[in-house]
């Protein structure tokens, strides 16, 4: 029998995500096998699965959490905003096209039928299948084109839950809006709501529920509070604006570029004790790490960099004893030159930042794999590469990786590094070597604890405090 629930937002960012992780950890827990899935997901973060496909960082996490391997059916249609006005489309793990938002959408009978046969697959092999909307439910001039909320729950079976955030305030226009706004048939697949995201004691929102369960006749599910230093991947960087100016002994400075990608890659970094990330939009104080990470758009970004002044900052970190560190497109960026003559991003050719010898060109092909290998540093490493090109050493060079089937991966030249691998810090050996490693050329008496990043531990957290607020079974019923 087909089970599957669809998580609605009011809005966008308001913890979609978050809500299906909780509840694909809890099935997953009551013994259920669990499959996450999103029609269409818009998004820099992003992840590679075994197979190579490339699906969205938000359903890896909610995979993770359900206790299965992640996989492309889970997120069919990835959406990697290319420039300001073209959009790679990933469809099914593999790159389809870059489009405009008009063509796409012009094709949307063909990836409706797509993303749905995804659905009926996984629905076929898994007990439940939690989908997860984007944006609001409710994008009335979006309507005719929607292919990821109410529409998506039509064609699926599938009954919802609108998930609201009362941190950003408004959440009785928002919830009671979104109802009224509803049409009659799609207000009966929407059976009742779920509040994140509450600060404080939960009792100074006594009567809130069920003045809201007056105006939309619908029951609340439950109050989530906020979870303090929650450390569960999402989606894309508009989370980042919420992170709080760090404090620690040893300094880590990651540029925040404008087209920024695979930001998750830094997560692990920030549970250590004493480390402070901090991302920067203009140069500040040098750092003792200075990062800089993916970018869907190097050419543009590398630009961006030059004109904010963030170039000097690269020196005096360097001049300082720490270290600067690019991966992926950073790693570009740091070469002598990136040159794209297929136009695969906007054309042209721009000088690179001239700290490591190499030569970048982008390329037509794509590579998304899962890569292992030994680091410079004596440690294995595992992660993954996403990227559109080729860096090819104009020297000789000591590798940064070199990868389990012999070919070498980035370059290491003094305090300067590059490498194609993201997930780089879920390596705990690694990490705890080449901070300790930066911390010695800063002449620091701080060095890294013994440590170990748990996602898991994470998502137990967060399915604790669900089945602590919300009301798991009256949702379950939901699925029957």
């Amino acid at each position: 029998m087909r089970r599957s629930l669809m998580i609605l937002g009011t809005a966008s960012h308001v913890g979609k995500s978050i809500i299906v992780t909780a509840l694909c950890r809890v099935f997953r827990q009551r013994g259920l096998l669990v499959a996450p899935f999103k029609s269409q997901n818009m998004a820099l973060n992003s992840f590679v699965c075994r197979d190579g496909s490339e699906i969205g960082r938000a359903q890896v996490a909610q995979a993770e959490a359900a206790g299965v391997e992640p996989e492309s059916d889970m997120n069919p249609i990835l959406l990697k905003p290319a420039t300001d006005r073209k959009i790679q489309i990933v469809l099914h793990g593999r790159v389809y096209r870059t489009m405009t938002a008009s063509e796409y959408y012009e094709q949307k009978p063909f990836f409706f039928k797509e993303a749905l046969e995804s659905f009926n697959r996984l629905a076929q092999r898994f007990d439940v299948v939690l989908i997860e909307g984007a944006g609001s439910a409710v994008e009335l001039n979006l309507k005719d084109r929607d292919i990821v909320n109410l529409p998506f729950a039509k064609a699926a079976g599938s009954r919802a839950v609108l998930v609201a955030d009362i941190d950003r305030g408004g959440v009785f226009a928002a919830i009671v809006g979104t109802f009224t706004l509803l049409e009659d048939d799609e207000r009966d697949l929407v059976r009742g709501f779920i509040i994140n995201r509450f600060r404080g004691d939960l009792r100074l929102f006594n009567g809130g529920p069920e003045l809201l369960e007056q105006h939309t006749r619908r029951p609340c599910f439950g109050v989530l509070p906020y979870i303090e230093s929650l450390r569960i991947d999402q989606e894309d960087s508009v989370s980042l604006d919420e992170r709080a100016v760090p404090h620690g002994a040893f300094s880590v400075g990651v540029i925040r570029l404008p087209h920024i990608s695979n930001y998750t890659d830094f997560n692990a970094l920030e549970t250590i004790p004493d480390v402070a990330v901090e991302y920067l939009t203009e140069p500040t104080a040098a750092v003792d790490l200075l990062i800089i990470p993916g970018t869907k758009n190097t050419i543009s970004d590398l630009q961006w960099l030059y004109e904010r002044g963030f170039k000097p900052l690269l020196f005096q970190t360097l001049e300082r004893g720490g270290w600067v560190l690019g991966i992926c497109g950073g790693y570009q960026m740091l070469g002598r030159k990136i040159s794209d003559p297929f136009g695969v991003e906007e054309g042209g050719c721009l000088e690179g930042l001239r700290l490591l010898p190499a030569e970048t060109e982008l390329g037509r092909e794509k590579v998304t794999v899962q890569s292992q290998g030994c680091s410079f540093l004596g440690t294995s490493v595992s992660g993954y590469e996403i990227h559109m090109g080729r860096t090819e050493p104009v020297e000789s060079v000591d590798p940064f990786i070199r990868k389990q089937d012999g070919t070498a991966d980035g370059i290491v030249c003094g305090r300067i590094a590059g490498t194609y691998f993201h997930g780089l810090f879920d390596n705990p050996e690694f990490t705890q070597e080449f901070l300790s490693l930066v911390a010695k050329s800063r002449r620091l008496t701080w060095r890294p604890p013994n440590f170990r990043y748990s996602k898991d531990e994470q998502y137990d957290r967060l399915a604790a405090a669900a089945i602590d607020h919300l009301d798991i079974d009256r949702i379950y019923e939901l699925l029957q």
